[in-house]
């Protein structure tokens, strides 16, 4: 039971580092699309999209970690826990902030011009 336990936490742990390099590489990829093709510039939904993939590379690369190492058997102080856990929320709620300003531009930008 000790030995699938362990097992089991290292498969979480390898599966957590992938996805967070997968979230940063690919958000990574989004900034610098959005940047090079000057789209910010001409259009502000560009800009909630880029501070999206900056949150959410946030997330993968802070977020995810983190979280990974509170799950883990280090010892961490009481205080350093909820520390440690408001970070993993800021973040995370940082990309659900950037998807709903997303979307109340899209319905915006529709609704308008219909109006």
């Amino acid at each position: 039971s000790r030995i699938l336990m362990d097992s089991l936490k290292v498969l979480y742990t390898a599966l957590e580092v992938l996805i967070a390099v997968a979230c940063c590489l690919g958000n990574l990829l989004v900034i610098w699309a959005v940047w090079t093709c000057g789209a910010m510039q001409r259009q502000p939904t560009f800009c909630f999209i880029v501070s999206l993939a900056v949150a959410d590379f946030l997330v993968g690369a802070v977020a995810v970690p983190v979280a990974v190492l509170v799950d883990s058997l280090v010892r961490i102080p009481f205080y350093g826990c909820v520390a440690l856990c408001s970070v993993v929320i800021i973040l995370t709620q940082a990309s659900v902030h950037s998807l709903l300003a997303i979307a109340l531009d899209r319905f915006l930008r529709v609704y308008i011009p219909l109006r």
